[in-house]
């Protein structure tokens, strides 16, 4: 049985300049492909290092798309050999390998599924701004618009945080945020508290039966609210929704000095400023990389989890 390996897989959205109208990054790289025929036309160097598109192919499930697998190898580089130790031996030197006569060696690959703006990624070794930079320079040489290349790969921060948490439930809430004596009794004459931790103090007074404690001096609170499974279903369900609506409420009410962490059901996390969504996945360890087939499958099964519940629009 194959070893596995732990992938991360995220979400991005490819954000265009206002000038670059009608266009996607999917039909970008459908028209490049069209235009490169072969792997050495999709073939971008840079500082030495080649990076291609070894693979495109066609997502043939519903929704459509497109998968990509991109590598990057420096062409004639030897790799470094950890030789075993001889019995007893108290130190060893490294070897280098040469590259095979019809290959290199990778420095790095990263697996996409992009589907009109959206893109999910998978990558080892190969980092997220050079694959930005690589998928624009592809589109020069593939002599597309120029304004094909006016894009960034951004994260999740225009989705609605209250849409996301209320349509894959909330796990954890972490608050963290310093409330002082006189913040906590000018709090205490309005009649709607704002901010993170007043909304939490609210919620922990209550539970303590203490609606007018303060503390005298400055008082750094980290607070961390998850259900609890060992009551059963019902219970759970309850606790659930009770963290669902406090989760909302510290959207709702957060001030620029708050910070705040929510995990949904589905691993997603919301903070103050923006959104990250990604997810850990076991994948086919294939030597430095893991196997390209199954890497698209998490992938297109990670977008389509986020499509069903809202948090991506197309």
């Amino acid at each position: 049985m194959p070893a596995k390996r732990e992938k991360t897989v995220s979400y991005r959205r490819a954000e265009w300049l206002a000038e670059a109208a009608g266009l996607t990054l999917e039909k970008c790289v459908r028209d490049a492909n069209n235009a490169l025929k072969t792997v050495r036309d999709r073939t971008i160097g840079r500082g030495g290092q080649d990076t291609c598109i070894a693979k495109a192919e066609d997502q043939k499930k519903g929704g459509g798309g497109l998968f990509l697998h991109v590598t990057s190898d420096t062409p004639g580089e030897s790799a470094s050999v950890v030789p075993k130790a001889a019995p007893g031996a108290a130190a060893m030197d490294l070897k280098t390998e040469r590259p095979p006569p019809d290959g290199e060696w990778l420095d790095g690959d990263a697996f996409l599924y992009i589907n009109g703006d959206h893109v999910c990624l998978c990558s080892t070794g190969l980092r997220e701004g050079a694959l930005g930079y690589f998928l624009q320079e592809l589109f020069k040489k593939a002599h597309l618009r120029q304004d094909s290349i006016r894009f960034a790969l951004m994260k999740a921060a225009d989705i609605s945080k209250i849409k996301l948490l209320h349509s894959q439930g909330v796990s954890e809430l972490e608050v963290r945020a310093t409330l002082y004596k006189a913040t906590a009794q000018y709090q205490a004459r309005k009649a709607h508290v704002t901010g993170a931790l007043g909304l939490i103090g609210k919620y922990v007074k209550n539970f303590l039966n203490k609606p007018h404690d303060v503390t005298p001096d400055g008082l750094r609170v980290t607070l961390t609210l998850k259900t609890d499974k060992r009551f059963g279903h019902k219970a759970l369900a309850v606790g659930s929704k009770q963290i669902e609506t406090m989760a909302a409420d510290v959207v709702n009410n957060s001030e620029e000095e708050d910070e705040y962490v929510i995990l949904t059901k589905t691993g997603q996390k919301i903070s103050q400023r923006e959104i990250f969504m990604r997810s850990k996945v076991l994948i086919d360890a294939k030597g430095k990389t893991v196997d390209r087939d199954k890497a698209w499958r998490e992938l297109f099964h990670f977008f389509s989890v986020l499509k069903a519940s809202g948090a991506v629009e197309q």
